[in-house]
């Protein structure tokens, strides 16, 4: 009898124990992937945060975060001149209040110049493939979200005339404490990004600061963040993947973001919101750049 108990009571203990084990690894797999801006960072432009210096491969490289907020999470002020511009540019007074142009322009402005640089002549100067891990909370298909982010890629790299700039992508797990970090691997995936208001972030590492000869980007991780927003494709309720991986990868290919209202109809432009998707064509200052750039 008592040895029965005995075996009773380890049997008892060991389903106890795989229960345990059991949870943890399912809670594991819910918990979404996080990236959280280090503590050092610092903005040194709208979204735009310093990361620090680091070696890759001997060469002394800094990392820069760019993160595409939700519209709706800034107010448009005038400044007196006609025009309206986001607050965090710094170029109004805080309490300017929103209102509209009193004398619009019935011309088409001129946006070609509508284009900046993560730095003069910091590009990629050797084709690295990527890899993405597509899995995601949205129910978005794998292969058509992999096919559309390579899709965007080409429309870049279709504007220089054909240069080959990102390489080619696959499929597989991403670690999602690597993003952002310098380990020879180009990731992409979806995930948690803080600040809650950032719709996705790219973080690109490279020479930034040298003669113009010898700056170059080194590597490139992205993020969706599928936690605070809803992602599809032709969805007016939801962030459209297409309009924000093409901005996205225009980080990654050297281009800077644009915060003024002249510019806001470049896909480079620094601010989207659901139902957009005017980001997925480049618009004129997108391509005059990306040719200046490359």
């Amino acid at each position: 009898m008592k040895k029965q108990i005995i075996v009773l009571c380890t049997i008892f203990i060991l389903m106890i124990s795989v229960g345990f084990v059991i949870a943890g690894q399912k809670d594991k797999a819910q918990k979404p992937n996080k990236f959280i801006l280090p503590k050092n960072a610092m903005e040194v432009a709208p979204g735009v945060f310093y990361l620090g210096k680091a070696l890759d491969k001997g060469q002394l490289v800094e990392g820069y975060a760019f993160i595409i907020k939700d519209k709706k999470e800034f107010a448009r002020a005038t400044c007196g001149d006609g025009k309206c511009h986001p607050k965090e540019t710094n170029t109004c007074p805080a309490d300017c209040g929103e209102v509209s142009d009193p004398n619009p322009d019935p011309e088409e402005p001129d946006t070609s110049s509508c284009y900046t640089f993560l730095a003069e002549g910091a590009k990629w100067k050797s084709v690295e493939p990527y890899i993405f891990d597509t899995d995601n909370g949205e129910g978005l298909n794998a292969q058509v979200i992999k096919n559309n982010l390579a899709l965007d890629i080409g429309k870049w790299e279709s504007a220089t005339g054909g240069y080959d700039i990102l390489g080619v992508g696959t499929t597989g797990d991403v670690d999602g404490n690597t993003i952002g970090q310098l380990n020879n691997k180009n990731e992409v995936m979806f995930g948690d990004i803080d600040p809650d208001n950032a719709i996705g972030v790219t973080i690109v590492w490279g020479v930034f600061s040298s003669p113009l000869n010898r700056r170059v980007l080194v590597e490139w991780d992205m993020m969706f963040d599928d936690v605070d927003f809803d992602w599809g494709m032709d969805e007016s309720d939801k962030m459209d993947f297409e309009n924000i991986a093409t901005h996205e990868l225009g980080h990654a290919i050297g281009m800077g973001d644009l915060y003024t209202a002249e510019c806001d109809t470049q896909t480079m432009y620094g601010y989207s919101t659901e139902g957009e998707t005017s980001k997925r064509d480049l618009a004129d200052g997108d391509i005059a750049g990306i040719n200046i750039l490359y």
